[in-house]
């Protein structure tokens, strides 16, 4: 059985924790509280950029700090934002079952995978810009004789899937549940 594994909100705690983190950083450096959060809503309809989410709040606000600077600060602490319990189960599945596919922007996401330490515990790590799902289906194709598990936070991704192409895929909306026992049951069926 082979395991693929969303990365924000299913393995690193992003909205509930890592945004806040965000935003502190940026008053940190100066900008108004609640800035932070308005202008990423302005930008969130496009791939979230960060350090031009960064250097706009700054140059908005004439704040005379360097965007490089606050987005270290802001990846400083990306080990305090994980999922232990789900990457405690993750050890247990093995290197060579697991995959992770993140979708976003690539240096971002090679930036907090990087720094949150999780990437050798990955047969693969896949970051993708938009859609998820050449990267399963090439998984699936890969492993056509066995079954494989997909968990993620965002039903969206399930429903851009061609299950005729991938009739040995699962999927698993992640909503914070405990899996371990999921993955025992699946193991022994």
């Amino acid at each position: 059985m082979k395991y693929i594994f969303d990365f924000d909100d299913v393995l690193f705690h992003n909205t509930a924790q890592f945004k806040k983190h965000m935003y502190s950083c940026l008053e940190k450096a100066g900008v108004p509280h609640g800035r932070p959060e308005e202008h990423y809503k302005e930008m969130r309809g496009n791939i979230f950029l960060p350090k031009k989410y960064i250097s706009g709040l700054l140059i908005r606000e004439k704040i005379d700090k360097k965007a490089e600077d606050v987005y270290r600060e802001m990846l400083s602490k990306t080990k305090n934002f994980l999922n232990i319990e789900l990457l405690k189960t993750v050890k247990k599945l093995g290197k060579n079952n697991c995959y992770l596919i993140t979708q976003g922007d690539k240096k971002f996401h090679q930036d907090k995978i990087k720094k949150s330490g999780v990437a050798p515990l990955f047969r693969e790590v896949v970051i993708v810009p938009e859609r998820k799902k050449i990267a399963i289906e090439r998984i699936c194709r890969k492993h056509k004789n066995e079954e494989v598990i997909f968990i993620d936070d965002r039903q969206k991704f399930f429903d851009e899937l061609d299950l005729k192409k991938c009739p040995n895929l699962k999927t698993i909306l992640y909503t914070g549940q405990n899996l371990e026992s999921y993955f025992q049951y699946l193991s022994t069926t």
